[in-house]
């Protein structure tokens, strides 16, 4: 009888201790908190913790998002938030920068985006960065954070008038 409370205890004990790390892992790994770690992250180009936060198949697009960001000298980061849009959870990261390298130029071009990151389940408790997903929302959200730098810039603009159009 002793020893079949001792059995009972322990399952007790071990399907509590299980519970707990589902829940910790789940809170650990939201979707808040995930979108978090992606943003600063970003913010301080640190490309060991942007691989470990986005799917393996995205691992190789850190460079070229870094290469981006690097062109963006001064730069800030911070999330904006996390919605759900269509089914799909959206991350969105609030960019801010004052100027613009292209090669040996600097520009003074500020401006912000809220880039969109997508967020999925990968592994059933753990959410990640699927930037193959995400490369099509950022570069649009991308375009008219450019454009509506320039239409804040007016030597810009006017260099844009000189250009021939297509």
């Amino acid at each position: 009888m002793k020893r079949g409370k001792t059995v009972g205890i322990i399952l007790v004990l071990v399907l509590i201790a299980a519970i707990a790390a589902v829940v910790i892992l789940g809170f650990i790994n939201s979707p808040q908190k995930v979108a978090q770690r992606w943003a600063d992250a970003l913010a301080r180009r640190d490309e060991a913790t942007m691989k470990k936060l986005v799917l393996p198949k995205d691992e190789g697009r850190i460079s070229g998002l870094l290469g981006v960001t690097n062109m963006l000298t001064n730069m800030s980061a911070q999330l904006a938030g996390v919605e759900d849009q269509q089914g799909q959870k959206i991350a969105r990261v609030s960019v801010k920068f004052s100027q613009v390298t292209l090669g040996k130029f600097n520009l003074n071009l500020s401006g912000s985006v809220n880039l969109p990151f997508v967020l999925v389940r990968d592994r059933v408790l753990f959410w990640r960065i699927d930037l193959e997903k995400s490369e099509p929302l950022i570069r649009e959200e991308a375009r008219k954070a450019v454009l509506e730098a320039i239409k804040q810039n007016p030597a810009l603009q006017q260099l844009l008038q000189l250009l021939p159009s297509r």
